[in-house]
């Protein structure tokens, strides 16, 4: 399959192209809508099917921790379940079945007292295991709702929905020394996020779909390139200065060399004075909708911290930048599911979105040990 990402795909384009337009004597009675080229394309069509299991089988980052405040709550879906987040009565984040034992209102509707959810119906009050220790009006019952794992680390909320045991240590997904991170944003995004996934994963439509934010002006090269290790999920754009990688299992980062803002300059992110480092995490909500985290670091101008309302103005050219992406993978994403096949022609340049897909298939079979693992 890796013969998808190192130019042969391109090869036999060529031999197949040639043969269809000098066919031989035992074609020639064909219909050419009836050749068929070889298959070597990812089959990611129709309609997105319920997540396997195993995906499940991951700490997920689900939010930040400057947003899960004291008596604060988060609802959020994940995997089409609906959970909460809030902070107990020792400060730590617990997640928990969004959903009251009793008569199943939303608890999120409610309110934190001392460490304990309340429902807003008949005020019953769950901790963050899930146990519910009051119901104000009746006899205590021993009931308890289903709460998942949940840790804190580096200024993220993580949690582990899958039946699996969690693994003991969490990736970093901290910004390399010498970034200061200036802002932190949350959007709810209405594609699957694999596709979404695929979008991140992708350089090369930068000069076609981002004219009129980061890429306004940029030249198209006569050949994009992603240069990576044979078997590693990170790597660096060719010409441009950007270092990428994939983190299972929805996690990408990257870090971009610049001048000025909307600007490139030299072959490498080494080459370059200044940087900004991205993280994009792409929660599976559900299968039309993705919880996206997004965390900008950079390492120069550490003032700009501190400008009063520069958060809404990141945001606003965060959701912009978006905004160009969302109508095109909207778009794939319909005639995805009418059964077109968005990874119908790979070429050289998709080689990261590539081995995410087969990262992915690998998980979902159940393949030990996954493809593209870095060694512990």
């Amino acid at each position: 399959m890796e013969e998808l990402v190192n130019g042969k795909l391109l090869e036999d384009k060529a031999k197949m192209e040639s043969s269809i337009a000098a066919p031989s004597s035992s074609t020639s009675t064909q219909s050419l809508d009836t050749m068929k080229r070889p298959r070597k394309s990812l089959d990611v069509s129709g309609p997105v099917q319920p997540y396997h299991p195993r995906l499940k089988n991951f700490w997920y980052p689900v939010a930040f921790s400057t947003d899960l405040k004291d008596e604060t709550m988060i609802p959020i879906d994940c995997f089409e379940e609906p959970w909460v987040l809030f902070r107990g009565k020792d400060g730590n984040p617990g997640c928990i079945q969004n959903t009251c034992a009793h008569r199943a209102c939303p608890l999120h509707l409610g309110s934190v007292n001392e460490g304990r959810i309340q429902c807003p119906y008949h005020g019953w009050e769950y901790t963050t295991d899930g146990k519910c220790e009051k119901m104000p009006s009746t006899r205590l019952l021993n009931v308890k709702i289903k709460s998942l794992p949940c840790l804190e680390q580096e200024g993220m909320i993580w949690i582990w929905p899958g039946d699996d045991p969690p693994t003991t240590t969490l990736p970093s997904l901290q910004p390399p020394s010498g970034f200061v991170i200036h802002a932190e944003i949350v959007m709810e995004l209405p594609v699957e996020h694999g596709l979404l996934l695929d979008n991140l994963l992708d350089l090369a439509h930068a000069p076609f779909t981002h004219t009129s934010t980061f890429a306004k002006g940029w030249t198209v090269p006569s050949l994009v390139k992603f240069l990576t290790p044979a078997s590693g999920l990170q790597g660096y754009w060719d010409p441009y200065p950007i270092d990428m990688e994939f983190q299972p299992p929805c996690m990408v980062l990257s870090t971009i060399g610049i001048s000025k803002p909307g600007k490139l300059e030299g072959q490498s992110t080494k080459e370059c004075a200044t940087h900004l480092h991205q993280l994009h995490v792409c929660l599976p909500s559900s299968r039309n909708k993705t919880r996206l985290l997004y965390r900008m670091s950079l390492d120069f101008a550490p003032l700009l911290k501190h400008i009063p309302f520069m958060h809404y103005l990141w945001r606003h050219f965060a959701e912009q930048v978006l905004n160009e992406d969302l109508r095109l993978v909207i778009g794939q994403q319909e005639r995805m599911i009418n059964g077109a096949n968005v990874w119908n022609w790979p070429v050289a340049y998709d080689k990261l979105g590539v081995r995410y897909r087969l990262w992915r298939d690998a998980v979902e079979r159940g393949s030990k040990p996954l493809p593209f693992s870095k060694p512990m």
